[in-house]
């Protein structure tokens, strides 16, 4: 698979060790990318996506000295509007428990990368998630423009008739139901993917945020429960 789009391209490498964000860097520009942006922390890096529009971020979880990771960068990110759902986001983490890697691949990203990683994985996670944005486009242009009614409606669509990428749109789709405070919905989609794809962790999550916001805290304690005991 390629992309002849990359070499076009912007990224930036969020990493406070040195070493690592350099090697991140060096392997973007062997993909092709001539602009490679890189930052040593979160408050260093946030003036450059306000100023900068990035095609890809690679952004390390866990900084030394600092409360705020990577995830709550990224949320920040996407609470503040800052970063186009077309941009790839990709965390990079050197914890491999399935707790952490249940959370990455629960919330709003486009991918993980576990250190130590071969550069063959790096670059088959940036090119299936461009890939993916690609087909998706008309649903994350839509949730750029806020118009939650045609991504929901979009999202619906493509999971009734399970297009590519339908499992991403649907938990797009369930997201939203959370936003606009219909729990029931959202619970009601995250469980038609447990069903679909063999209950993923990241959808088991769904279904106990979906029972918490619905009020239902014994529920969702319950679910959670039994996903810890299924690591």
């Amino acid at each position: 698979m390629t992309d002849k789009g990359l070499f076009k391209a912007r990224a930036l490498v969020v990493d406070g060790n040195s070493l690592s964000r350099a090697l991140l860097a060096s392997q973007l520009r062997d993909l092709g990318l001539a602009q490679v942006d890189q930052s040593p922390r979160v408050g260093d890096a946030r003036p450059l996506v306000e100023r900068n529009r990035y095609d890809i971020v690679l952004c390390d979880y866990h900084f030394d000295g600092s409360e705020i990771s990577g995830q709550d960068f990224l949320d920040e990110l996407r609470r503040e509007r800052l970063l186009p759902w077309s941009t790839v986001f990709i965390m990079v983490t050197g914890e491999a428990t399935y707790a952490r890697v249940a959370e990455v691949a629960e919330s709003a990203l486009d991918g993980y990368l576990i250190k130590p990683y071969r550069p063959t994985v790096l670059s088959e996670r940036i090119l299936q998630a461009r890939r993916r944005k690609q087909e998706l486009g008309p649903l994350l242009a839509a949730l750029d423009r806020q118009d939650w009614a045609h991504a929901l409606e979009l999202a619906s669509q493509r999971l009734a008739q399970r297009a590519p990428y339908w499992p991403y749109a649907a938990r797009q789709a369930a997201e939203l139901h959370l936003q606009e405070g219909q729990a029931a919905d959202a619970q009601r989609l995250f469980e038609t993917v447990r069903t679909l794809l063999d209950d993923p962790a990241w959808a088991r999550l769904g279904v106990a945020r979906a029972l918490l916001a619905g009020g239902h805290a014994n529920q969702a304690r319950q679910v959670l429960v039994a996903l810890r005991r299924s690591e």
